[in-house]
Parts: structure tokens; C-alpha cells; sequence
């Protein structure tokens, strides 16, 4: 779970979501650590509530029924020793427990939260009948939000997973259920497939991570690790990279099992990706850090530490396709272009977009940047979105925006079209909307969820786009 603050006032989540499924891992929302937990609230946003509420300090816990940490699948010895050998040829390729008692919420105050209650079901009955469903199939499920989704590379499969404790497989055109993934006992915050389609990766909060065969429906893998951030496939091979709360980052070998851990540094790790060669890794970290890790050595390449005084979290980046840049977003609105050669930054992003003199935000503006990515068809753009809701086009070379692109919500992810410079963003009004990146112009809007997008991908072969929202369903849009 991540925190939305400004000021004195705030947004969290609602009773019984455990963690932002941008981010992952530790309670994190939308890069901050939680203290604390809301007393009552009617809705969530990715997971950022959009209405005032007032906090209570509680221990931030995971559930009781967690499963215990494990040392790994058979095989894995006590040191996790990793045999480098066994990759080298794949590397070289191309809820709360709301505890907190509050006076005064009894007898008669009890009766008015129940009409609340009623009126606001009503207002979200009457606003998801005003809204257009455009999906070709709705998939429902899910019990609880769904988090996180992905799609097979030939858009035939999805997987989808949440709140509930579940994970799915299934079809896309008929919405069959192909297999349940149990097994999990806290919130799946991570569901993606390998390169080739044919492993399913599952991850929970607690950091429990199941990989199955999808055309066996079989579990062939398991892992544990302590609060997981992030996780994701290589892009060439059945090599499997997550981050976690505790800062550590682990990498495995499918389903041999071979282990490599690179150390923590004192801070969590919020987001990480795999350099384009495919040779290199790098993550970002809640102190404001950033690190580049040889995969074949598991030694750091590079490093870059703010001072202590401007340490503000990591919790969003993307690698560039030349190997030579990456893009952060951070929590104060910023981001910076990084050198990976020379460990130089090149250049500073502002994402805050100020308001006219006479304009005032009718809500305290959060400007955390939520997303950033390089595009992959024009290499000199690189495109922010901010939860204060501006989408950005960046042009890398002068540091200047070309286009500002202005919502009402904010955005909590971003996926580019694969054979096209056009780009979606999932909307936290409930919305996915797609842009001309060459024109920066908006060309579709994508609708039919009544509560936050949380999650999209799109399928290799650009047949199906494929969303996640806190009203429970996962919706599937044809693109061709």
C-alpha cells in the first residue's frame, strides 16, 4: 500500500488492501512506506482513496495465515549459490486488520453511516450505468479488486490476479477458466508470463512466487522471499528478477532453481527493470538510489546516491533500447535521465505542472511520477505521467516537452502499442485512453470499469488489450 499525502490531508487505502500493485511489496502506496491506516473510507484509487479521511497509527501487518519464509525449491543450497554456467549462453543472447477504536461511531452515528453507505452504492450504481462498456468480454471472477494482469505474447491466455488471493489463467475470447493458481495466502500483486508464453509467474505480498507450466497447468517452481516489490521475466530466457521490501534482489533460473542474490543496501527496493542487452539489471530504491548490477558477476556497475537532504523514493523507471540511458520517477514530481556509461545525470525532468494564478486545485495536488518510459519507435522521446494527472512527451536530447497532456486522474500505468508509436495509459477515473506519440494528440478512449484501472498489457501480436481495476473485473478490449 502506498500513501497519498499533502500537507496535513491524505488519501490511503480502503480496510483490506495490503499494497500498491504499482510498486508492490512492503505496504507501499504510491512509494511510501504506511504507518498508518484509515478509519473509514468508500473507495480506493490504484490504491489512493479520493476522498479526505482521517488517520489512525496502527502496526502495519500481513495476514496471519502468511505461509512461513521457505529456503527455496530442492536443490537450492544454504547459500544460494548461483551457477552461472547453467545461463551464461541464455545471458549472452540478444488487506488492513483495522484495530483502531474511534469514538462516537455508535448507536445514532451508526445508522448515518449506514444511509452513507446506501447513497453511495447508489451514486456508484447510477454512475456504472452511465458508463459505456466497450469490452468484448468481462471477466468477473475475482472476488475482490484485481491488481495486476498480463497477456499471453499470441493474446490468446491472460492471467489476472488480486485481493482475493487468487490467480487465473484464462481465455480471453470465452473467459473459461484454464486453471486456478492456488496455493497463495496473501493479496497476488505480480502475474506475468515468459517471453516465450509458456511459464506463468505469480507473486503474493507476503513474497511467496509460484511459476506454472501453462500448457500442463502445473506448478513446476516455488520460491519465498521477504516483501515483494517487483517482479519480472528476462526477455530472452526463463530467468526470473524480483526486488523486495527488505532491499534484496534475486534472480533464478526456471525451474532449475539456481539462485543469485544481490545485496541489499540499506533501502527497500520500489521498481527495477533488466538493461536491453540483456547482460545488466538495475533497481530503484526509497532512499532516492539507483544501481546498474552485472548479472554475471552480481557485483554493482554502477551507482547512483543522492545527497541525504534531497534523498526522495525511486518508484518508477524504464531502460533505454541503446543501452545507455535509463529514466526515474520519483515521489516529489521529478525525474532524471541517468547515464549508464558514465554515471552521470544528464538531465532533470520537471513532471509538476504549475496551475494559473487564478486557478485553484480543488483537491491537494499529488504529483508523485507514477510512470516513465523511452519510446520505443522514436529513440529521442521519453514520456512521464504523474498521479496529479499530466501525461508528458519529453524530447531526451533538449529536455523540453513537446506535448502536455491534462486529465482528471491520475494514471497508474503505461504500455506502448508493439508495432506502433502509440501509447495507453490505464486511467484512475476507470478509463484507458491511447495517444499519437508524433502528435501527442489523444486518439481513443477505452471504458466500461466503474472504479480505478489498475493495471494493462497488451499482447505481443497487438490483438487485445487487457485491464485490471479495483471494481473486481478484468475487461478485454480488441485492438484488432
Amino acid at each position: 500500500m502506498r500513501l497519498l499525502s499533502s500537507g496535513a490531508e491524505h488519501w490511503s487505502c480502503k480496510p483490506g488492501v495490503e499494497s500498491s500493485i504499482l510498486s508492490g511489496g512492503r505496504p507501499y502506496f504510491f512509494g511510501l512506506c504506511v504507518p498508518t491506516v484509515i478509519q473509514r473510507v468508500s473507495c480506493h484509487v490504484g490504491h489512493s482513496i479520493l476522498v479526505q479521511v482521517q488517520l489512525y497509527a496502527v502496526e502495519t501487518k500481513m495476514k496471519d495465515n502468511t505461509p512461513p519464509v521457505s529456503p527455496g525449491p530442492a536443490g537450492v543450497d544454504e547459500e544460494h549459490e548461483f551457477n552461472i554456467d547453467d545461463i551464461g549462453e541464455v545471458i549472452e543472447l540478444e488487506d488492513f486488520d483495522i484495530d483502531a477504536e474511534s469514538p462516537g461511531l455508535s448507536g445514532a452515528d451508526d445508522d448515518v453511516d449506514d444511509d452513507m453507505d446506501e447513497e453511495e452504492e447508489e451514486e456508484e450504481a447510477e454512475a456504472a450505468a452511465a458508463v459505456e462498456d466497450m469490452a468484448s468480454l468481462v471477466f468477473t471472477n475475482h472476488k475482490k479488486s484485481v491488481f495486476t494482469c498480463c497477456v499471453s505474447p499470441d493474446g490468446s491466455l491472460a492471467a489476472s490476479g488480486g485481493e482475493d488471493d487468487m490467480a487465473y489463467i484464462w481465455d480471453v475470447n470465452s473467459g473459461n477458466v484454464l486453471h486456478s493458481c492456488s496455493g497463495h495466502k496473501d493479496s497476488i500483486v505480480q502475474v506475468c508470463f515468459s517471453h516465450d508464453g509458456s511459464l506463468l509467474a505469480t507473486g503474493d505480498l507476503a513474497g511467496y512466487i509460484q511459476v506454472w507450466k501453462v500448457a500442463t497447468h502445473t506448478k513446476i517452481w516455488e520460491f519465498e522471499v521477504e516483501e515483494l516489490s517487483w517482479m519480472l521475466w528476462h526477455h530472452a530466457s526463463h530467468v526470473l528478477l524480483a526486488g523486495t521490501g527488505k532491499g534484496e534482489m534475486w534472480m533464478w533460473l526456471v525451474p532449475h532453481g539456481n539462485t543469485r542474490t544481490f545485496p541489499s543496501y540499506g533501502s527497500s527496493s520500489t521498481c527495477g527493470a533488466f538493461m536491453r542487452d540483456g547482460k545488466r539489471a538495475v533497481s530503484g530504491y526509497e532512499d532516492g538510489s539507483v544501481r546498474v548490477f552485472d548479472l554475471k558477476s552480481g557485483q554493482s556497475v554502477q551507482q547512483w546516491i543522492p545527497e541525504e537532504a534531497k534523498s526522495v523514493p525511486v518508484v518508477s523507471l524504464d531502460t533505454h533500447k541503446d543501452n545507455n540511458l535509463i529514466i526515474t520517477g520519483s515521489y516529489d514530481g521529478s525525474a532524471r535521465l541517468l547515464n549508464v556509461n558514465n554515471g552521470k545525470v544528464v538531465g532533470n525532468l520537471n513532471c509538476v505542472v504549475e496551475l494559473d494564478n487564478d486557478e485553484e486545485p480543488e483537491r491537494p495536488v499529488n504529483h508523485i511520477v507514477e510512470g516513465v518510459s523511452f519510446c520505443p519507435f522514436l529513440p529521442n522521446i521519453a514520456v512521464t505521467s504523474t498521479l496529479a494527472g499530466y501525461i508528458t512527451f519529453w524530447d531526451i536530447s533538449s529536455q523540453v516537452s513537446r506535448h502536455v497532456l491534462a486529465h482528471d486522474c491520475g494514471s497508474s500505468q503505461l504500455k506502448w502499442h508493439p508495432n506502433e508509436p502509440l501509447l495507453y495509459s490505464s486511467g484512475l477515473d476507470g478509463t484507458v485512453r491511447s495517444y499519437d506519440v508524433r502528435s501527442g494528440e489523444p486518439l481513443a478512449e477505452y471504458t466500461g470499469h466503474t472504479q480505478n484501472v489498475l493495471a494493462l498489457d497488451i499482447s505481443r501480436n497487438a490483438s487485445v488489450l487487457v485491464t485490471a481495476s479495483d471494481d473486481a473485473t478484468v475487461r478485454v478490449f480488441k485492438l484488432s
